[in-house]
């Protein structure tokens, strides 16, 4: 059986310069669990990344989870847990690759351009269009002209 050159001394040390559980785990060949574990028996308690005002600014700005979570340095997971626990709806259907904002498509509409005109304006396939026009809750204008 090896024994592996992990103390608590060690874990303290690497813990204290900032490694995460996992990055400690890998030096060691152990799980990020037992780290963990060992870690939480030492007293040492991680403090949150982040505050309750940084999540809510970047969730005002309509990020959802997944860039809330890369532009905190902290998991999606935790990300989740603290929106929820701060009453906030996801921003779910945010994506990055959205090539028109809703209220560009809400100003076509508005001017009463059906979903192929609109698609053809932003350049996005008229399914995109219907899907973002219900979601908004706006009729169609189909034959309205």
């Amino acid at each position: 059986m090896s024994v592996h050159p992990f103390t608590d001394e060690k874990l303290t040390e690497l813990f204290e310069r900032g490694l995460s559980d996992p990055e400690i785990a890998s030096k060691f060949g152990l799980t990020r669990q037992a780290v963990k574990y060992r870690r939480k028996k030492l007293g040492l308690l991680r403090s949150r990344l982040f505050t309750d005002q940084q999540l809510i600014e970047l969730h005002e700005l309509g990020l959802n989870d997944r860039e809330k979570a890369e532009r905190l340095g902290v998991s999606i997971g935790a990300v989740n847990y603290h929106r929820w626990r701060l009453g906030l709806k996801a921003n779910w259907y945010r994506t990055l690759g959205r090539k028109f904002t809703d209220s560009q498509l809400i100003e076509l509409h508005g001017k009463g351009l059906n979903d192929v005109e609109i698609s053809r304006e932003l350049g996005v396939s008229r399914d995109s269009i219907n899907y973002h026009r219900n979601r908004l809750g706006l009729k169609s204008n189909y034959g309205r002209k």
